[in-house]
């Protein structure tokens, strides 16, 4: 059972990994569906930066 944890942390942590690469980011920027739509309410753009800034807060505190 602990081996199963184990490797579900080593996943968990190879997805974010993958997941916040800059290739990633430069791939999911290229599709529409992705892209930030430049007419977006101001009140989703400080939602979108207060997600970042907690983001950045948190993967700081797990280095």
């Amino acid at each position: 059972m602990k081996a199963n944890t184990m490797r579900e942390d080593a996943l968990d942590q190879l997805i974010r990994k993958e997941i916040g690469s800059a290739n990633n980011r430069r791939l999911l920027g290229r599709m529409p569906a992705f892209k930030v739509d430049a007419d977006m309410p101001d009140q989703f753009n400080d939602l979108l930066a207060e997600l970042d800034r907690a983001e950045n807060g948190r993967s700081r505190a797990r280095s």
